[in-house]
Parts: C-alpha cells; sequence; structure tokens
C-alpha cells in the first residue's frame, strides 16, 4: 500500500477553509463577566470583564470599552464612580483615569511608583502606591486620594504596608498582613500568620478581611479588639451582606456567618460573590447574577449576558477610535459577535441584522459551507486548467 501523500492542492484550500471557519473562541478564555462596577438601581451600568469593560448602552445593550483606551490588558483591574461617569483602571502598577464614561484614560502615575490597590470613595479615589521595583519588600505604602482628577499625598501612621484598599460608607478601610486601618486610624493590630491581608467588606465597628499564607486563603471578622478567624481553605469569595446574613463561597460550597462560626448552606456553580450599591452579585460562565435575600441558597437572578455586549462607542480621538475598532474585531470576532446585534437583556440572544440593519433573528456561527465552495470552485478551476 502507499504511503499517503501531500494534500492537494485543492484539498489543502478545503482544509484551510474548514479551520478558518471552525467555531470562535478557538484560544483564549471564555468571556465572563468579573464584576458590577456601578449599579443604577435597576441593572448594572459598568462591568468588568475578561475582554475589558462593558458600558450600558441605555436600551439594555452594552457598548464595549476596548482596553486599548488605557494600555491594553484587557484583565486590568477597575472601580468607578457610583454613575459611571469616573473610571479608574488599575494595570501593571500604573492607574488610568477616564473622566468621559470610558471614551478616553488618562495615566495619573509615573514611573518608579506602583500602585497595588485603588478605591473609589464618595469624593473621588484612594490609591496604594509603592516605590518598584527598586523597593519590592517596602516596609511602608504611600496613600493618595484622587479629587477631582488629580492626585494627592494623605498622611498616614501605619504599622506596615498596606496591601488592599476598599471604600466604605465613610470613607476607606486599609490592611495589611498585621493590620486594620481606616480613614481615622489604626483600628486593630495582630498576628495570625498570614503573608497577605485585604480588606473585603465593612460595616459599622465591623471589618472583614481575607488573609492568605501558603497556598491557603481564609476570612477574619475583626471587631474592636475581637478576631474571629474562619477555617483554612484553597479558594474564598466574600463575603458579602445579603438581608440579615453574612454570606461566603468556600472551597465552592455557599456558607452563613451563624455566631461565630461559617455554616455551610450547600454547594453553588458560582466563581465569584461580591456587594455593589446595596446588591449582592455572584458570577458564573453563563452570566452575572444577582443574589435575592430569600432563601437557604439566595435565588440569583441574571443580571447581565455577555451576549448583551456590542461595538464600542464611536468617541475619542480617530487613532483611539481605529484601535478601539481593532479590539472589537479581535475580542468580539473570537466569540462571533462582530456584526451581529447584542441581546437587550441577560436572558435574549444576540441577532443577525438585516439589510436595512434591523434585528431579524438569533444569529449562529456563520457556516463554513459557503467558503469551502468556493475555494473548490478555484480548485477545480485550476486543475482544468
Amino acid at each position: 500500500m502507499r504511503p499517503p501523500g501531500p494534500l492537494s492542492a485543492g484539498a489543502g484550500l478545503l482544509a484551510a477553509a474548514l479551520l478558518a471557519a471552525a467555531p470562535a473562541r478557538a484560544h483564549g478564555p471564555a468571556p465572563v463577566a468579573l464584576e458590577v462596577l456601578a449599579h443604577d438601581g435597576a441593572a448594572p451600568t459598568l462591568l468588568r470583564t475578561n475582554l475589558g469593560l462593558a458600558s450600558a448602552n441605555g436600551d439594555g445593550s452594552y457598548a464595549y470599552v476596548c482596553p486599548s483606551r488605557w494600555d491594553g490588558n484587557e484583565l486590568a483591574q477597575a472601580t468607578a464612580s457610583p454613575d459611571g461617569s469616573e473610571i479608574l483602571v488599575l494595570s501593571f502598577g500604573v492607574v488610568y483615569l477616564s473622566r468621559d464614561g470610558g471614551c478616553s484614560f488618562t495615566p495619573l502615575t509615573g514611573e518608579g511608583r506602583f500602585v497595588v490597590s485603588a478605591a473609589r470613595t464618595a469624593a473621588g479615589f484612594v490609591l496604594v502606591e509603592e516605590e518598584y521595583p527598586t523597593d519590592p519588600t517596602p516596609d511602608r505604602s504611600t496613600l493618595l486620594e484622587v479629587v477631582d482628577g488629580e492626585p494627592r499625598v494623605v498622611e498616614a501612621d501605619l504599622p506596615g504596608p498596606v496591601d488592599g484598599v476598599l471604600a466604605t460608607a465613610s470613607g476607606y478601610l486599609l490592611s495589611g498582613a498585621t493590620f486594620v486601618a481606616d480613614e481615622a486610624g489604626v483600628r486593630a493590630t495582630f498576628d495570625v500568620g498570614a503573608s497577605r491581608v485585604t480588606p473585603r467588606a465593612a460595616e459599622g465597628d465591623v471589618a472583614w478581611l481575607r488573609a492568605t499564607a501558603g497556598g491557603e486563603v481564609w476570612l477574619l471578622r475583626v471587631e474592636g479588639d475581637a478576631l474571629t478567624e474562619s477555617d483554612r481553605h484553597v479558594v474564598a469569595h466574600g463575603p458579602v451582606r445579603l438581608g440579615d446574613r453574612w454570606l461566603a463561597i468556600l472551597d465552592g460550597v455557599l456558607h452563613a456567618y451563624d455566631a461565630g462560626e461559617w455554616v455551610a448552606l450547600g454547594e453553588v456553580p458560582w466563581t465569584c460573590l461580591r456587594a455593589r450599591e446595596g446588591h449582592a452579585f455572584a458570577c458564573s460562565l453563563e452570566a452575572m447574577f444577582e443574589l435575592g435575600p430569600t432563601g437557604a441558597v439566595p435565588e440569583a437572578t441574571p443580571a447581565f449576558s455577555m451576549l448583551q455586549l456590542g461595538g464600542p462607542r464611536a468617541c475619542g480621538d480617530a487613532a483611539a477610535r481605529r484601535e478601539c475598532e481593532r479590539d472589537w474585531a479581535h475580542f468580539g470576532g473570537e466569540s462571533g459577535w462582530v456584526e451581529t446585534e447584542p441581546a437587550r437583556s441577560p436572558t435574549g440572544e444576540r441577532t443577525a441584522p438585516t439589510a436595512e440593519g434591523c434585528a431579524a433573528h438569533p444569529s449562529a456561527p456563520a457556516s463554513p459551507w459557503r467558503a469551502v465552495a468556493a475555494l473548490a470552485a478555484l480548485a477545480l478551476a485550476r486543475r482544468r486548467r
């Protein structure tokens, strides 16, 4: 039997066509919403995703806020004013601020400084900054407040470097490996053997912190001089206040805090648990869900789907618009969203526009057979010649 020979020109073209027409997302992670950044009381108005940001259009769809508008990092951290008009992005230690709803971003921090955490406050934003890489293990941090787009240093006497900052009703909460503090000063010091401690929630005199060390993670509750520790886990999300309970996800199981202990409620498929504007949200590959206050395991109602994400707004200068369209062609193209209309609700479907530009029917991946037929005809014509 003869060994298989090389592909003919026609077969090679057919194979190339089939590969080119393969389903979207052949590489890279699936598109997913990671965090609600702003909420108008009815629905999220700004979200962070693993493709960039999503900004509500007002008709149920969302505009793509492209990562090229800051430094190109689609996984950058972000926070925003309650109405989403000011957006602060933190990428690789550099902070970028938009004051026009995400149309343009301006870097706020210079070389030689490294921002490790950021949060929005009632007045603006607060940043935690360190000298880096000249001092990769600093013994202190610098706090900056950003008001009206201008950063200024805040004097603070803290016992060590800050690992994270969280906005509260009165200002902000800071924590490091051995302490928790707020805008008024140090609240408590402790030694729990953690390499890193970040703030997760605050209510009155109660501060919730997330501690990590050696691949383990656990939650701390600090009230005055009293400190309560959870068991050690591999993954921990939350806690968030929902109704009259504090909830957290520990190693994939939803827990409620009761009389000093975390009580298991049941397994959940959620990969985040955060609060924003008095609402509690959980995310999964399927959607971003808002959690209801009733039920042992809260009811999860879809609040946002990545199928609601459409192309970018035509704003910014011409060069920025071109770069943004390239981002959309790349990230939206991988998902098969380019030249489709976004869904208008979290449970809706994308639609293909008609010749008049109106949405006609649910979109589907483009069939490869039209391209295959054209290339087959080309190959046949070459053979006949």
